[in-house]
């Protein structure tokens, strides 16, 4: 069941979010006091891990007080749920009235009846969740013939089936030494309300559950011997757990735990495997700490299978290095299989370049909070985040909206097309001088670009390689940007594919097969001490240069990857000896001059 849209009305600085679109992994961005930890309290509330509910006193908008008093009833958060197809059929045989054994027995696969399924079974069925102050969250199906099924069977089975959500926000664990004894007091005092704890003691707790460990238990065992000896076994069994859960989530080194008990005293140590010795868990980095308390609370959360909920964590990776945040991003690439994460954050490194369409504005308009999909917003201090994941800086941003913007692939793309324009320019067939090429970090990323130049309103294009990667971008570009814009805005951002702008004969087409293969093949001898000849390369599969010499280079000379700035450092040597345009291999100047009067001519009908 995967939460598709939800909406926060009526709680603290949120009116009205309106709809909130949702995907897999969603980022809201915004500054702080936007109410972004509002929107996420909310949510959580509507089916929380642990129980929580709405209180006016404290919840209701505070510009709005007057309608406290009658807060009881009113609704604050609503979300749609899409069933798999697995799923409602799960929840047709599941809710099947006891007087319809056509549909029982059609769900078993009854060969006399399995032609009728279509019939019975809807194509789509939506599950919509509703809480209000006051009130407990109410379960609804969206789907033909629901108004069928049992009442109560449906009831048991939403109330069963709804995800949970697990609100993270809280990641500063020290690593302190805990006595247990003081511990099991705290607890006490709090009437077993674990969240009125604090964060190192809610982990502290949340590692015992993980071991099946009573608290009361683990103490009274530490008052015998043979209590001792069992103990014992009980933190190593949890050592080795909680070693086995963090190695699912943290990639870049292999780390193992152990929790030693000394009589009430309980410390956690952390060894890393190339280092074998352990070191206290509160002398490891802030960054390290953090992961380690993500990592065990998702564990508790999901009972270990990190699967079926909805993770609400706030500012995740705020204390981790840029390599660590991109292995965040990555993890919740592979977690959102199973999962669905939105996460907030104001760092420019935990916006997913690849995927614009996951960003969400979170803005603060006239002191409430509003909502803006996409990379776009009037208020300046999520654009800040926004525009220095794309390397814009300082006035670079005002400086582009005043030129015509051309986005490419990267860094080496836009510096091939400079030389060959300087060439070109001499002979009047150079790229116009009022074309400004904004590199891109790969073509994948392209899409990021694109749609923050589209909502900026830009005269602004982007060029791809004539590859599965760049017809890949393409579509992402068309289909959740400019399809949607009216005509006389799609005119505004072009998108072209290299090979068919340069009128180079090939399937597939890079930067690089500007050149002839030979001059390609010339300098990447040059610039790893090989002797490959063309005869050498593979003839099928892409006939992109780059790719065909990737592939020599791995088989024979046991390279792991074309370094293509290897390749480009002896391109660039070779540029500094041509004078004229005349003097580029083989049909270079031809595709060149055709792909500038292609960029140029669509630039100037804009």
């Amino acid at each position: 069941m995967k939460l598709v849209q939800f909406r926060v009305q009526n709680y603290r600085n949120i009116l009205d979010s309106g709809p909130i679109d949702v995907g897999s992994v969603t980022a809201f961005v915004g500054q702080n006091e936007a109410g972004k930890s509002n929107l996420f309290e909310a949510l959580h509330c509507l089916n929380p891990i642990t129980p929580e509910a709405y209180k006016p006193d404290e919840d209701w908008p505070v510009d709005q007080w007057e309608g406290r008093e009658t807060a009881n009833g009113k609704e604050v958060c609503s979300a749609e749920f899409a069933l798999s197809k697995e799923e409602i059929q799960d929840l047709f045989a599941f809710s099947a009235p006891p007087a319809s054994p056509r549909l029982a027995d059609n769900l078993q696969g009854s060969p006399d009846l399995a032609a009728s399924t279509s019939d019975i079974l809807p194509e789509t069925a939506t599950v919509i969740a509703r809480r209000a102050y006051g009130a407990e969250t109410v379960r609804l199906i969206r789907a033909t013939g629901a108004d069928k099924l049992d009442s109560g069977k449906l009831t048991q089975w939403l109330g069963q089936k709804l995800p949970k959500f697990v609100l993270v926000r809280e990641y500063d664990m020290s690593g302190e030494q805990v006595e247990l004894d003081q511990l099991q007091q705290r607890l006490a005092n709090a009437g077993n309300n674990r969240q009125s704890l604090s964060n190192d003691d809610q982990t502290i707790l949340i590692i015992l559950d993980l071991a099946a460990i009573k608290l009361d238990n683990f103490i009274t065992k530490g008052q015998t011997a043979e209590g001792r000896t069992v103990r014992s076994f009980d933190k190593r069994s949890a050592s080795a757990y909680l070693t086995k859960q963090f190695q699912k989530l943290w990639t870049q080194k292999d780390v193992r735990f152990d929790i030693e008990v000394d009589g009430n005293t309980l410390n956690i140590f952390a060894e890393d495997k190339e280092i074998g010795m352990p070191v206290r868990l509160k002398r490891r980095s802030t960054g390290f700490r953090w992961y380690v308390s993500f990592a065990w609370k998702f564990t508790h959360a999901t009972r270990g299978e990190f699967k079926d909920c909805i993770l609400l964590l706030e500012e995740p990776g705020v204390h981790l290095h840029y390599s660590g945040q991109k292995d965040l991003l990555d993890t919740f690439e592979r977690l959102s299989k199973d999962n669905t994460i939105l996460y907030t954050t104001h760092l420019a490194s935990m916006v997913d370049l690849a995927n614009p369409e996951r960003v969400r504005i979170v803005e603060s308009r006239n002191h409430h909070l509003g909502i803006t999909q996409g990379v776009v917003s009037s208020s300046r201090a999520p654009m800040a985040v926004i525009e220095r994941s794309l390397g814009l800086t300082g006035d670079l941003s005002g400086m582009l909206g005043n030129r015509k913007v051309l986005i490419v692939e990267g860094g080496s793309d836009a510096l091939i097309i400079q030389k060959l324009s300087g060439l070109l320019s001499k002979k009047g067939k150079g790229l116009s001088d009022h074309v400004f090429l904004w590199p891109a970090q790969t073509a994948s990323k392209t899409p990021m670009y694109a749609a923050f130049a589209i909502g900026q309103k830009w005269d602004a294009g982007v060029l791809l390689d004539t590859d599965a990667e760049g017809h890949t971008a393409s579509e992402k570009i068309k289909t959740q940007y400019l399809d949607k814009l009216a005509k006389d805005q799609q005119s505004r951002f072009r998108v072209l594919m290299l090979g068919k702008a340069a009128g180079i004969k090939k399937t597939d087409a890079a930067i690089e097969d500007m050149f002839p293969d030979e001059f390609y093949l010339e300098c990447v001898n040059a610039a790893f001490g090989v002797a490959i000849n063309f005869a050498d390369l593979p003839q099928d599969g892409s006939d992109m240069i780059t790719k065909r010499v990737e592939y020599v280079l791995k088989t024979r000379h046991g390279h792991k990857a074309l370094d293509k700035d290897r390749v480009l450092a002896q391109m660039l040597h070779k540029f500094d000896q041509w004078d004229t345009a005349d003097e580029l291999p083989g049909d270079t100047a031809g595709r060149a001059a055709e792909l500038f009067a292609i960029i140029n001519r669509t630039f100037s009908a804009g």
